[in-house]
């Protein structure tokens, strides 16, 4: 199943939170330390954490971000067989770096270019040959339930 756009930013939003605490706790919590101290400090906090929180999680049984756990998707191959690992980490590297030297703007560009009816892909899952599926089956993730939809809904499958 395609998991819904905002699924897919709220995984994102929650994989993201963590980066953006322990960047503000270093740049402000380190106020007592020299600065360059500070500096190699802050530089070691935010790899680690995006380690931990972005890469480890993708070398683990589940393959899945903290964000992405907590909204039931994940990252598969477009035939819909398990992604390497190796695969997983160079698409969520290309895409912090790519967000990172652009300023933000490419997360911008690549959820406006999500497609949703056939398939979830952005632009790093193009890139990479990934697509992410939705694992909650349950009745009430449904876009439409067949209460709202009417017949000319049914009838030309829109969705």
């Amino acid at each position: 199943m395609v998991p819904r756009f905002e699924k897919r930013v709220r995984a994102f939003a929650a994989d993201i939170s963590g980066l953006v605490i322990v960047f503000i706790l270093a740049a402000f919590g380190l106020a007592d330390f020299d600065s360059s101290i500070r500096a190699i400090i802050q530089v070691t906090a935010l790899i680690l954490t995006f380690f931990f929180l972005i890469i480890f999680p993708h070398l683990i049984k589940s393959k899945q971000t903290f964000g992405k756990r907590i909204q039931k998707i994940k990252v598969v191959n477009l035939d819909g067989t398990e992604a390497t690992k190796f695969k997983l980490i160079l698409r969520e590297l290309f895409k912090y770096s790519a967000s990172t030297l652009t300023f933000g703007l490419y997360l911008v560009i690549a959820y406006f270019a999500l497609t949703e009816k056939q398939v979830s892909r952005t632009i790093h899952d193009y890139i990479f040959k990934t697509k992410v599926i939705d694992l909650d089956t349950s009745p009430k993730n449904r876009q439409y339930t067949d209460a709202i939809r009417t017949d000319t809904m049914k009838n030309t499958r829109l969705e």
